[in-house]
């Protein structure tokens, strides 16, 4: 998905910086409709190891390095 690649490459510094098991846990407002229906379909989105995530139990999306 295009949007989520730019997302990433728009925030790559700070998501490549993560260490292990260490997330960004961002509201669903901070995305459109379009992206969360996707994550929430499709579970994750990897890009550059970077990984972005619907969290069901909390109703936010996640961002992890998985290269960490």
């Amino acid at each position: 998905m295009k949007s989520l690649e730019n997302f990433i490459d728009d925030n790559f510094n700070e998501f490549s910086n993560l260490d292990c098991s260490e997330v960004i846990e961002c509201s669903l407002d901070e995305f459109d409709s379009v992206e969360i229906e996707y994550l929430k379909e499709h579970y994750r989105f990897d890009y550059k190891d970077i990984c972005v995530y619907y969290v069901e139990e909390n109703d936010e999306i996640w961002i992890e390095n998985m290269a960490s």
